[in-house]
């Protein structure tokens, strides 16, 4: 499982709070062992990093529990599957006043700042190795890849239901299918074979 994350900031709001968001960000980031990207495209700013995961319980381990984000995971065991169901509640409007706090040499006003980053837009996308999710909030629905397109002020959390198949149990039932197969055709021959008559 592959997250990305990525946004941009024009060359407006890259001047008021750029270097702030750049260094939250960086440092956030390197604690987790991700590492940030940063690309200029025209006269915008993009901020790019990627995560892989090899399974949820990857993403339970090794995510520790991020202070960006509050997440909840049920987990419902069935014979062929594992369902997950996913909630996560970004908390982006958390680090406002602490970008707020850094922006305090500039001559920006505060109540303009603020509505600078409450117009923040970041995308957020979620790519799986096979198409197994089920109900979900996602903007836009990609092939395997999932995007959620959030804001500062967003207050709905991003909902995600993600089916994981167990191989084992599914071929212990393809197993015992073709076993019942194979002696109902065996069966089959052999009272045809009893049934014609003997010259």
């Amino acid at each position: 499982m592959d997250i990305a994350f990525s946004f941009k900031l024009d060359s407006r709001a890259e001047s008021l709070a750029g270097g702030t968001i750049e260094d939250l960000l960086r440092s956030r980031l390197q604690a987790a062992g991700i590492e940030l990207h940063k690309t200029k495209v025209g006269k915008s700013t993009e901020y790019q990093f990627l995560k892989s995961y090899a399974s949820i319980q990857d993403v339970k381990l090794n995510a520790g529990s991020p202070d960006i984000v509050d997440t909840q995971v049920d987990t419902e065991n069935k014979w062929l599957y594992t369902r997950y169901d996913v909630m996560a509640q970004p908390k982006l409007s958390a680090y406002s006043d602490k970008i707020l706090d850094g922006l305090g040499t500039l001559s920006v006003p505060k109540p303009l700042a603020r509505l600078l980053l409450r117009s923040l837009a970041l995308d957020f996308q979620l790519t799986l190795p096979y198409n197994l999710y089920g109900s979900n909030n996602a903007a836009d629905q990609d092939g395997n890849t999932l995007t959620w397109h959030i804001t500062m002020a967003d207050s709905e959390p991003m909902r995600l239901v993600v089916y994981v198949p167990d191989i084992r149990n599914i071929g212990l039932a393809g197993g015992v299918v073709i076993v019942m197969l194979a002696a109902g055709v065996l069966l089959f021959i052999r009272r045809r074979k009893s049934r014609k008559p003997k010259a």
